[in-house]
C-alpha cells in the first residue's frame, strides 16, 4: 500500500491495462503517470521515476482478518452505479479467462537497505515460524499462518514492516538479486 500524496499533491490512483513482469499497474488521474506496484515508484510519464511512500499492511484472507480484528468496517466503492467489492469470492475461483492463479508460487518480498529477500509460502509452510533473522542489518521476524494464506515481518519492536505477497517470478523481475530463503 502507498500514500496518495505524492509531491504536495493528492492523487487518484486506478488500475491501468496491461502488466510489466507479470504485476499490475496503476494510473494516476491526475497526471496520467503509469506506476508499478512491486517497483513502488512511477515508470511512465510526467511522474517517471517517482518513488511512492509505502505504508507498512498486511494481505490475508478475510477470515484471518476478521479473526484477529471483529470489529473491521468493510467499505465499498460505488461510482457511476456499481459497486466495487470482494463478495462471494473463495480461493482458487477463477478470476480471469486465464484460470486460477497458481499461489505455490506466491511468497512474502521484503527490502530493507537493498537487501531484497523472497520467503516462497510454499518454504514458509514447511518450517517452524516465526523466523528471526537479519535483512539489509536489522533484526527482522517472518510470521506465517497457512489458514490465512499470509505471510508478513516485523522489526525487533514489533512493529509491522513494508512487505509485500508477489508472484516469485514477478518479485524476481523486480528484484533479481534477492535472496530466495529456504528452510
Amino acid at each position: 500500500m502507498y500514500a496518495r500524496r505524492q509531491g504536495g499533491k493528492e492523487l487518484t490512483f486506478d488500475f491501468a491495462e496491461g502488466l510489466v513482469d507479470n504485476n499490475l499497474l496503476v494510473v494516476d488521474r491526475e497526471t496520467n503517470s503509469v506506476w508499478s506496484q512491486l517497483a513502488g515508484r512511477s515508470i511512465a510519464g510526467p511522474m517517471e521515476d517517482t518513488p511512492l511512500e509505502s505504508i507498512p499492511t498486511m494481505q490475508a484472507t478475510w477470515r484471518f482478518w476478521r479473526g484477529r480484528h471483529p470489529d473491521t468496517r468493510v467499505m465499498v466503492l460505488e461510482r457511476e452505479g456499481r459497486r466495487y467489492v470482494y463478495q462471494d469470492f473463495e480461493p482458487g475461483t477463477r478470476r480471469s479467462s486465464e484460470g486460477a492463479h497458481d499461489i505455490s508460487t506466491v511468497g512474502l518480498g521484503l527490502t530493507l537497505d537493498d537487501d531484497a529477500r523472497f520467503f516462497p509460502l510454499r518454504e514458509l509452510a514447511a518450517a517452524t515460524t516465526p523466523l528471526s533473522l537479519e535483512v539489509g542489518g536489522q533484526a527482522v521476524v517472518i510470521h506465517f499462518d497457512a489458514e490465512g494464506l499470509t505471510a508478513w515481518a516485523t522489526d525487533a519492536s514489533g512493529s509491522l514492516l513494508m512487505t509485500v505477497l508477489a508472484y516469485e517470478q514477478g518479485w524476481l523481475s523486480f528484484f533479481p538479486n534477492s535472496l530466495v530463503w529456504k528452510r
